[in-house]
């Protein structure tokens, strides 16, 4: 049976499993990410700061006790961009679901949840972010209603 709710501070080192897991695998798609063990502590930590100050969230999904997914969802975010209308939106941060529970709707069910957090502190646009090299990520993120925005291309400048 799966358990969602809105995680805490005392879930901390379930994210951090979770988000190191998360970060080895986009390494092996990026190989500008740091290490998963090197960066989870930090970065759950200001997980929790950015939810503080743009009115986010971090949901989690339990099985049998233990995290095995959460989603981050910063509800005001502005963009600072002036040359758009509306630079006000909400952002997923992350999302993550283990590998032994992908394909049961935990995704979909923790996306709903962000997309309803979002739309709580009166977001009409929410973003995602996903590497060009996760191509999985990327149509789930399509199957949810997403479209691609924007592209950012990078080069390498050490490597002739």
């Amino acid at each position: 049976m799966v358990i969602y709710r809105r995680a805490g501070p005392k879930d901390s080192a379930g994210l951090e499993d979770c988000f190191r897991r998360l970060q080895d695998f986009e390494r092996t798609l990026e190989p500008n990410r740091a290490k998963g063990r090197t960066v989870c502590k930090e970065y759950v930590a200001r997980l929790f700061k950015q939810c503080a100050t743009h009115k986010g969230a971090v949901h989690v999904a339990e099985v049998g006790g233990r995290i095995v997914a959460f989603v981050c969802v910063l509800g005001r975010v502005d963009s600072e961009e002036i040359i758009e209308a509306e630079p006000e939106h909400a952002y997923v941060t992350d999302l993550y679901v283990d590998e032994e529970h992908r394909g049961a709707g935990i995704g979909e069910q923790l996306m709903e949840g962000a997309e309803l957090h979002a739309r709580s502190c009166g977001a009409t646009r929410l973003k995602v972010g996903v590497l060009s090299a996760n191509t999985r990520a990327h149509r789930f993120y399509e199957r949810m209603g997403f479209r691609d925005n924007e592209v950012v291309l990078e080069k390498r400048l050490d490597n002739p």
